[in-house]
């Protein structure tokens, strides 16, 4: 039986591949907590380095800072309750995601497609927050990723937009970025599929716990800062805004405005 620590049972409507309160009673699971800063360190990078003045990209970076200190919550106590910190932002942040590439890229009612949005978030968030168990679980996976292939459209037409003006270098954030989140992607379906043969108990067929959620939490940041970083040059290159891209260390991309 897992051990029961600080928070007490678990309530949320999924407990990963981690071992409860194996490192600290006071934190549920240790690895996928601390790993969620990610998010939050992406978050404000993001806020920070914006050079469009367009406060929707502020938003987004805001709203993903928001999903690392839930993600934190979540992985933290294993109660449903912070499980909807992480999860209801995350539904709220792709949304905005949504709304600047569908406004940016196309000639359409801003005011109605951000309406729209809003009633879709505030529907699925409710939805997402009633059920529970497995069908609450399948029904917020199923809600993020019919809009994350949407943003990853829209993130690939501005890589064409960008290639289009002799831009590659900014439009190769699209493929990078990619390939980061195809990583965190298996992953995280290895954590979540295969967790017995990789726990580091009886059955598993590795020695100790390689804790891929929190891996998945590392990846898709790293992955999620380069289509970030894509659609704030493509905004640019729209508005005629200056701006020059560069790496910090050679992996985490850095726009800025001339």
């Amino acid at each position: 039986m897992a051990p029961v620590g600080f928070w007490g049972d678990v309530t949320s409507s999924v407990d990963w591949c981690e071992e409860n309160y194996e490192w600290t009673p006071y934190i549920a699971e240790f690895f996928n907590c601390w790993s969620s800063i990610a998010m939050i360190i992406l978050g404000e990078a993001c806020a920070r380095m914006n050079p469009t003045g367009y406060n929707a990209f502020t938003l987004l970076a805001r709203s993903i800072t928001v999903v690392g200190i839930g993600s934190w919550l979540f992985h933290a106590t294993l109660k449903y309750s912070m499980q909807m910190t992480d999860e209801l932002p995350m539904l709220w942040s792709i949304s905005i995601a949504c709304y600047i590439g569908v406004t940016s890229q196309y000639n359409v009612n801003s005011r109605r497609v951000k309406n729209l949005l809003i009633m879709w978030a505030l529907f699925v968030s409710v939805i997402t927050a009633v059920f529970s168990g497995k069908a609450q679980f399948v029904l917020f996976q199923a809600s993020f990723n019919i809009l994350s292939f949407v943003v990853a459209f829209l993130c690939w037409r501005a890589k064409r937009d960008l290639e289009k003006s002799q831009m590659g270098h900014v439009g190769a954030l699209f493929s990078a970025g990619i390939k980061w989140y195809l990583a965190a992607a298996i992953v995280w379906l290895t954590d979540t599929n295969l967790c017995s043969y990789i726990n580091g108990l009886e059955s598993s067929i590795l020695p100790f716990n390689m804790q891929l959620h929190a891996w998945w939490h590392v990846l898709a940041s790293l992955g999620l800062v380069y289509l970030v970083v894509l659609l704030m040059g493509h905004y640019c290159l729209l508005k005629g805004i200056a701006f020059k891209l560069r790496y910090i260390l050679g992996v985490f991309p850095h726009i800025h405005a001339e």
